[in-house]
């Protein structure tokens, strides 16, 4: 008895569980990330926007966007593009005096003067590790001067329509006549994300510098944690990594405080965030909760980032697509002999789940924004309902949104094959002699068919007895009235 009710509560479980599941998955899906609270980032100056339009913020993602601040070591990334457009990466570089009289508290990546590298493997340098002595170095050999160079840094800003910005030198050491802004710096790193080699170096974990007179070895490491780990130490540090980074460039510097710009890919979408004017105090620190402080701006970045695809791209299943005017059905053909028929060929599961561009979606209900490419396999008879049909891509403005797979809708079968026709057989006799009497032709009955129903064979022998039992009454009575 217990076996029984236990069994009876494992089915209505599992049907409850089966409604619960066909329910859930008819509504639209959506595991969008909660939007970031600019109020609580340390940050004074804060976008996040898309490469195509980075004057713009997402979804009004944006804190003091325009209010004058300083770059710090973001400068870099204008004087890669500088140096990248009008330098030779292979020319040779003889580093100078003032290349190398820098600060203790400047990041440096250690070369020497009259040491002589490569124009590229400086930029590594100064991308990578941040070094300011790269940076000089770089800017000396393509500007001549850095001053030189600072003017030509201006130039490109003012041509990418970074009007509210100023450069002096090519590090990013503080500078009162050195500004920028966070809606600015977006422009840059959209700029900065078109250039491919620019990305390359940017992403590049660890490079290999090599001095071309004496042969001394640089290693170099890349600090940007969204697209490496940090270096190991005796403590704990924060990691922060995020596949979709394309690039990004750390700054500090006191009257700065930390700055950070990154650039993200997804789907072909560009994503920018600038994050100037952490000044969190840090005295007295050390390490876990010191890092914690100064990679703060990464684990940042990486939520707005992951805050704007979630938006920009929301999780949503095909039948509610299909509602607000998503085409599932198409005509597709079959062939059967010499002819062919039309069979619709429709999206296999409606039900699936596709990351769906916001815009293109805003613009279904729009004749003609959507473009279905679809591409049909040859088909033949017979054809099952439910059997492969092909598939379908779905574009937005040449951008590819997803492609599902076809089948169709119902079933095409052959043509019966014909039960052949009775041959009716003729006898050829000869004609009579005069005086005889033809054959009769005999009439062609059909033959008597015997039953062979069980049924009706047990009533014939239960009939059989009765019959007899007949007879011998009525024999029985004869004798009788015979001996009255």
């Amino acid at each position: 008895m217990m076996l029984i009710e236990r069994r009876t509560y494992l089915r209505r479980l599992a049907a409850l569980l089966a409604a619960v599941t066909a329910f859930v998955v008819l509504l639209p899906i959506s595991f969008a990330v909660d939007k970031p609270n600019l109020s609580k980032f340390p940050e004074e100056n804060v976008i996040l926007a898309t490469g195509d339009a980075p004057t713009v913020s997402l979804n009004g993602l944006e804190k003091n966007a325009d209010e004058r601040a300083y770059p710090a070591s973001i400068t870099k990334i204008l004087t890669a593009l500088v140096a990248l457009e009008q330098g030779k990466m292979d020319d040779l570089v003889t580093i100078s005096a003032h290349a190398v009289k820098l600060s203790s508290a400047n990041a440096k990546i250690g070369v020497k003067e009259g040491e002589v590298y490569k124009l590229l493997d400086l930029m590594y340098g100064m991308l990578l590790p941040s070094g300011c002595d790269a940076a000089r170095a770089v800017a000396e050999q393509v500007g001549g001067s850095e001053e030189g160079f600072a003017s030509l840094m201006n130039a490109k800003a003012q041509e990418l329509g970074m009007t509210h910005s100023h450069f002096t030198n090519a590090s990013g050491l503080h500078d009162d006549d050195m500004y920028t802004t966070a809606r600015d710096l977006a422009i840059l790193g959209a700029a900065a994300a078109r250039n491919e080699t620019l990305c390359d170096m940017l992403t590049t974990k660890n490079y290999t510098i090599r001095e071309h007179t004496k042969g001394r070895v640089i290693s170099v490491r890349n600090i940007d944690r969204l697209v490496n780990e940090p270096r190991p130490g005796d403590y704990e540090k924060v990691s922060a990594l995020y596949s979709w980074c394309i690039g990004g460039k750390t700054g500090s510097t006191i009257a700065a405080g930390r700055t950070y710009m990154a650039m993200a890919r997804y789907s072909g979408i560009t994503l920018v965030c600038v994050l100037l004017g952490d000044k969190v105090p840090t005295t007295n620190t050390k390490g876990t909760k010191y890092d914690k402080i100064i990679a703060n701006r990464f684990l940042e970045a990486r939520s707005l980032f992951e805050y704007g695809y979630s938006y920009l791209f929301p999780l949503v299943n095909v039948r509610t697509l299909k509602a607000e005017g998503l085409t599932v059905k198409f005509p597709a053909v079959v062939h059967k002999g010499g002819e062919t028929f039309s069979v619709p060929a429709v999206v296999e599961d409606v039900d699936a789940v596709v990351s769906m561009y916001l815009p293109a979606r805003e613009s279904l209900k729009e004749q003609g924004k959507i473009r279905a490419q679809v591409s049909l396999t040859e088909a033949y008879v017979p054809v099952q309902a439910g059997a492969p049909a092909g598939e379908v891509s779905y574009y937005y403005e040449d951008r590819l949104l997803f492609t599902l797979p076809l089948v169709f809708e119902y079933g095409l079968e052959p043509d019966p094959t014909p039960t052949p026709a009775a041959v009716l057989t003729v006898e050829e006799r000869p004609l009579p002699s005069p005086g005889e009497t033809a054959a009769p032709v005999q009439e062609l009955r059909p033959e008597a068919k015997t039953s062979s129903t069980p049924g009706k064979a047990l009533a014939g022998w239960a009939l059989a007895p009765l019959a007899l039992f007949g007879v011998v009454f009525v024999v029985f009575l004869l004798v009788r009235r015979k001996k009255r």
